[in-house]
């Protein structure tokens, strides 16, 4: 170790300190005043320190200032040391220091003590002051890959909704509209809005079990799968919802995904020239029509979850639709995120009684409505779940 000995030559060591140090293996840096040991300590290369403190009646203030900013530099670089006084008691350093204090007139053998304490510490401390480094080290190339990961989810968050549709514009006699809330960067829900034909718009809406990167990577694959029509040669023959559907759950299945990944999916086709729908779904939430003179109701029809057994069958159903009809398709996730009549409660709460009231508004007007629901509703910043609604409203024939 090498020790820094502070012995102004008004107040000298006790005798033999000098060979004491040396008997325990110590090397010796002299300092001759208490700036002079503030300089040698900031060049790094001294272990401990032992310096005699000046005389609290006799000592100038500027000798005085020096050894009080000695202490602090001493302090700040967590070093070890001790200081002989007359009087200890003015001279305690605050709590945590590691600079010890004892009498003048201590003896050779305690002092030998006190210094064995220090290099039995000494170890201890460069040991936790290296782990620190490495903490600090280690804590800063966590910061760097957070940020980079950071960067690659608002990335990732970007070309998702770079994939989903514009529905701002009506499609013919047709406005949609819809709501999307990823619980986090990106969203393991997926939507489109597409014309099949001159007469046709396919839509649909798709929900995969969980969400973020890895659900959000499979959004990308239903939205390849999903087949509006059949191209042969020349002829062009538009799907069945229940041909799409079947499409998309045996395409699914053929990945045989790990971790029992499975989707649920509602997918529709209207006609806008006979304002008929037909639809069909597998294990999503039914779709939702508001006629309207403002009657909620479902639209129940069977349909077991995709991807998970090959040659599942999805029917076709058909409903007539009206000027001023309205149908919501939605993830469950909007459900989770509503406001509940009890909030004790662990029921969720239903679609239906929030769209009740407004149920003979515009369809925006709607979905706007619900999105400041899950503006107000409690802990709506941290969804559970992803939130996505696509409505529509028949403007007329």
């Amino acid at each position: 170790m090498q020790v820094l000995v502070v012995n102004p030559p008004e107040q000298a060591l006790p005798e033999g300190t000098a060979d004491l140090i040396r008997s325990i293996g110590w090397e010796i840096t002299s300092a001759t005043s208490y700036g002079t040991a503030v300089d040698v300590v900031g060049n790094g290369s001294i272990d401990a320190v032992i310096m005699t403190a000046p005389d609290q009646v006799a000592a100038k203030g500027g000798e005085d200032r020096e050894f009080h900013t000695l202490l602090r530099v001493l302090d700040a670089r967590r070093m070890a040391g001790v200081v002989i006084t007359d009087d200890p008691r003015p001279n305690v350093p605050r709590a945590h220091s590691l600079i010890d204090t004892v009498d003048r007139q201590v003896s050779l053998a305690e002092l030998r003590g006190r210094l064995t304490v220090i290099e039995r510490y000494h170890g201890l401390v460069k040991r936790l002051e290296q782990e620190l480094n490495n903490m600090q080290r280690l804590g800063k190339r966590l910061n760097e890959h957070f940020r980079e990961v950071d960067q690659e989810m608002r990335l990732a968050a970007r070309l998702q909704r770079h994939f989903l549709p514009d529905v701002t514009k009506p499609i013919g006699n047709v406005q949609f509209a819809t709501v999307y809330r990823p619980a986090s960067w990106v969203s393991g829900d997926m939507f489109d809005v597409f014309r099949v034909d001159e007469d046709r718009t396919g839509f649909y809406i798709a929900d995969v079990v969980g969400h973020g990167m890895a659900a959000s990577l499979l959004t990308m694959f239903i939205k390849r799968a999903i087949m509006p029509k059949r191209v042969n040669g020349g002829d062009v023959t538009v799907l069945t919802p229940s041909d799409t559907m079947k499409t998309l759950n045996d395409m699914l299945v053929d990945q045989s995904l790990a971790d029992c990944q499975f989707v649920t999916a509602c997918y529709g086709l209207l006609n806008h020239r006979t304002l008929t729908l037909q639809y069909a779904r597998g294990g999503h939430p039914y779709p939702i029509l508001i006629t309207a003179q403002g009657a909620v109701s479902d639209l129940k029809s069977p349909g077991g979850l995709l991807g998970v057994f090959k040659d599942e069958k999805f029917p076709t159903f058909e409903t007539q639709l009206h000027p001023g009809d309205k149908l919501l398709l939605y993830t469950d996730g909007v459900e989770l995120a509503l406001p509940k009549s009890n909030p004790k409660s662990a029921e969720i709460m239903p679609l239906h009684p929030v769209l009740q009231p407004i149920a003979t508004q515009p369809i925006q007007v709607i979905m706007t409505h619900i999105e400041s629901l899950l503006d107000d509703e409690t802990g709506s910043v941290d969804l559970r779940d992803d939130v996505t609604i696509v409505g529509l409203e028949i403007l007329g024939y």
